[in-house]
């Protein structure tokens, strides 16, 4: 029954992963038209090439698009793979966080305090507000490699919610003194990890070793993971991948060796997400 249970909330989360990870998409569009001062599609969705708005049965995530094989049923225009890529990368990445805090979940619902039922849903809406907001970026940065300021701001106050909530829920548990030092402590250490490490490599280089806006969006993920441990496992994986795909690209590129930028902002946010997902084992890796 457990494992029905878990199964169940697993594939609940993809799917409200999908349909936010549509949400995502459509909203760095919209932001990038705005930027580049073109009209916006309005509140409903349209399709880019003929602009006719889209039905509902147009707007399932993941499946619409793989019936209309990425075609507008209208004019035939490619969809493009943005916005499959997006549903599936969310989607996936809310259901792998849904099946590895499962147990926290669970605990929270047995355990019905003050804290669990007033703080813990605010807290859970909070960070599916803060993780759209960081798709929205990781999806905007890999198209046209830029983040919106406007978008890093509402992320790092979303983030900032989550730590205000965090103490709230220490104090209404009766858990303050000590461990709040401690929290505090951990979550500055965090910060200076990952957000200050791209601030100075960014201050030093000029731009040339990362943008303007890596730490910036550094900086929500180690407020909301504020953890040191958690902060170098991300720092880790994040240049981890990176690496692998500037080598990857240097590999296909070999005839015309030249020198290359891409994105990093996407990258921070999978590392993020998967440190988040597993941040239960790592936290009891490290105390052992």
């Amino acid at each position: 029954m457990d494992v029905m249970i878990r199964i169940s909330i697993t594939v609940a989360c993809f799917i409200i992963g999908a349909i936010l990870g549509s949400f995502a998409c459509c909203q760095a569009w919209r932001l990038h038209l705005k930027e580049q001062g073109k009209k916006s599609p309005g509140k409903w969705s349209v399709c880019m090439s003929c602009g006719r708005r889209l039905k509902v049965n147009e707007n399932i995530p993941v499946i619409s698009w793989l019936v209309q094989k990425g075609k507008c049923k209208s004019c035939g225009a490619k969809i493009g793979s943005a916005e499959l890529l997006s549903e599936i990368g969310l989607g996936s990445s809310l259901a792998f966080i849904g099946w590895f805090l499962y147990p926290t979940f669970i605990d929270a619902l047995v355990n019905l305090t003050v804290a669990n039922c007033i703080i813990y849903p605010l807290s859970v809406i909070a960070f599916l507000t803060a993780l759209v907001l960081l798709w929205t970026l990781l999806v905007y940065d890999a198209k046209w490699q830029k983040l919106p300021v406007n978008l890093l701001t509402a992320t790092n106050i979303f983030a900032l919610l989550l730590v205000f909530l965090k103490i709230a829920w220490m104090l209404f548990n009766h858990t303050a003194g000590a461990d709040l030092v401690q929290y505090l402590v951990d979550l500055v250490v965090a910060v200076t990890i990952l957000a200050g490490i791209y601030l100075a490599l960014y201050l030093v280089s000029r731009e040339r070793l990362v943008g303007s806006g890596d730490w910036l969006i550094a900086l929500p993920i180690a407020l909301i993971l504020g953890s040191p441990w958690l902060a170098i496992v991300t720092l880790f994986l994040s240049n981890f991948f990176a690496s692998i795909y500037g080598l990857t690209k240097c590999a296909k590129d070999r005839k015309k060796p030249r020198r290359f930028q891409f994105a990093f902002g996407p990258f921070l946010v999978v590392a993020f997400i998967i440190t988040f997902a597993l941040s239960e084992i790592l936290s009891q890796v490290v105390s052992v």
